[in-house]
């Protein structure tokens, strides 16, 4: 479902005129006349639809932190640029700038924003899938923020102007993860057919409360896939109620948001329309060539009309020149299919594979009861399946068969191999894909080590927080770093054990 977004920053508008009027005695005040027109309260559907579009974020943040740092530190997107160091994860150069985007603009716009709907919605019982909605919107915002930067505002964020707390304590975010779940367990038994419902004004599901429902579950299998080495109990139980609970089961549940041109663009599409140096990693482009993927002529253009050839990351235009594979050209290295990542292609939040391949992962760990290598075919076919999403032709079923049989299922690695497939299925969501990558590390990639990066030649695990945080909120960040570990792209975030 495509519309505009509506400028609904402004949460209520008053108009009043003071009227003098004149007697025989005295002039005196008169009481002041309302504006029967004026809006008293923002319709709730409005701010749904606000807040539905935030999540879906912005060029700022997706050029600098998802595809900076994210895409690229996972070896699925390279760059040779230093001067301006494009994709910073490409060599691990420290453009803090960069790293902090997410944060710098998440508390600022789209933290805001969720967390007034939840509690404007809370009390009123004519708003319960409202304030369901908003709460499963919320979970999926500050995941993402979580999962880049640890322990972060979440109990206090976005109360500056509701409770005047405008320097929010850090939460650990082992106690955020907590929260989060028992969110979308709360949120899910909320959800109710008999109740208002926001309709068109729901710009992700048309107001359909089962895949509401599904999408909770779903999002509560992925956050508990992440304490997997954490909390392995408490992953466990929760994966065991998500699946229980009644996750995606077809591509329809795809939960995403559509763009277009006059109205919300997509922030990938944005960045791909400034920067024309990023390319796909040799990393990724040779392992769909080694395993024949066919999603490989889906995600790949080369400019020269040449064959399809990644870019190795860590390169630098001399050493692109001397070593390169198709020599010092830009031009003949595989850049992402323009037709992907348009202003008005959609924006992916979690997707039906991704869910399979969860799945499959569960029955492997005994979580579950089935057929690992059936989720693991169902994951395959729906990742390919999910680019005709994007307006072109996904592979054909003649095509995923052939893949699926030079490439069956290994039960003897099956966790590298499903590992394998969610990485190449989160491609153009990088946010998911950086995370879940470091929690299984599949997979296996060789890091780079350029002169003067800032990790020591290791992949980067984390975002810094920003310098400005140590001003003016500096006892709070303080507090989170002694509890999780410097302010490094090195320290990990509480679920990412080795």
């Amino acid at each position: 479902m495509k519309i505009n977004k509506i400028n609904i920053k402004i949460a209520y508008f008053f108009m009043a005129v003071m009227v003098f009027s004149i007697t025989s005695c005295a002039d005196e005040l008169a009481e002041l006349n309302e504006d029967p027109n004026a809006i008293q309260d923002l319709p709730y559907g409005l701010q749904l639809t606000e807040v539905q579009l935030d999540a879906a974020g912005g060029r700022y943040e997706m050029r600098r932190v998802a595809l900076g740092w994210g895409i690229s530190a996972i070896q699925q997107l390279a760059d040779v640029n230093i001067a301006t160091s494009l994709l910073p994860g490409d060599k691990y150069i420290d453009f803090i700038d960069y790293s902090y985007a997410l944060y710098d603009r998440y508390f600022i716009q789209e933290c805001k924003d969720v967390v007034d709907l939840v509690a404007r919605t809370a009390d009123d019982p004519e708003a319960t899938n409202y304030n369901a909605m908003a709460r499963i919107l919320k979970v999926m915002s500050f995941h993402k923020v979580t999962d880049m930067y640890g322990d972060i505002p979440y109990s206090e964020a976005g109360q500056g102007f509701i409770s005047n707390t405008w320097f929010p304590a850090y939460d650990r975010q082992q106690d955020i993860y907590t929260d989060m779940l028992n969110e979308l367990e709360a949120a899910a038994a909320q959800l109710s057919v008999s109740a208002e419902n926001p309709g068109s004004q729901d710009v992700i599901y048309g107001g359909d409360i089962t895949k509401w429902k599904k999408l909770a579950y779903s999002m509560m299998l992925r956050l508990g896939f992440r304490l997997v080495k954490a909390d392995p109990a408490a992953s466990e139980s929760w994966v065991k109620k998500a699946i229980a609970g009644g996750v995606m089961t077809n591509l329809d549940d795809v939960a995403k948001v559509e763009h277009e041109i006059g109205g919300v663009t997509n922030p990938i599409g944005e960045a791909f329309l400034v920067d024309k140096f990023m390319r796909l990693s040799d990393t990724f482009v040779s392992w769909m060539q080694d395993h024949n993927d066919p999603r490989l002529d889906i995600l790949s253009w080369v400019e020269s009309g040449g064959s399809h050839q990644g870019l190795p990351n860590g390169l630098d235009p001399t050493t692109l020149a001397s070593s390169g594979p198709a020599g010092g050209d830009l031009l003949d290295y595989s850049q992402v299919n323009p037709a992907l990542v348009q202003r008005d292609s959609p924006s992916m939040f979690i997707t039906y594979a991704e869910v399979e391949f969860m799945l499959a992962e569960a029955i492997v760990r005994g979580w579950h009861t089935g057929d690992a290598e059936t989720h693991y075919n169902n994951g395959v076919r729906a990742a390919m399946a999910n680019w005709g999403f994007y307006g072109v032709a996904a592979p054909s079923t003649g095509d995923v068969d052939a893949y699926l049989a030079a490439n069956p299922y290994d039960a003897a690695n099956a966790l590298e191999v499903i590992g394998e497939q969610y990485w190449a299925a989160t491609f153009l969501n990088p946010w998911e894909g950086f995370s879940n990558w470091r929690r299984v590390e599949f997979p296996v990639l060789t890091p780079v080590n350029y002169t003067g990066n800032a990790t020591g030649g290791t992949i980067p695990r984390r975002m810094k927080y920003p310098i400005v945080e140590f001003s003016v909120n500096g006892d709070n960040v303080n507090a989170a770093i002694a509890n999780q570990g410097p302010n490094e792209y090195t320290t990990r975030v509480w679920w990412d054990k080795n």
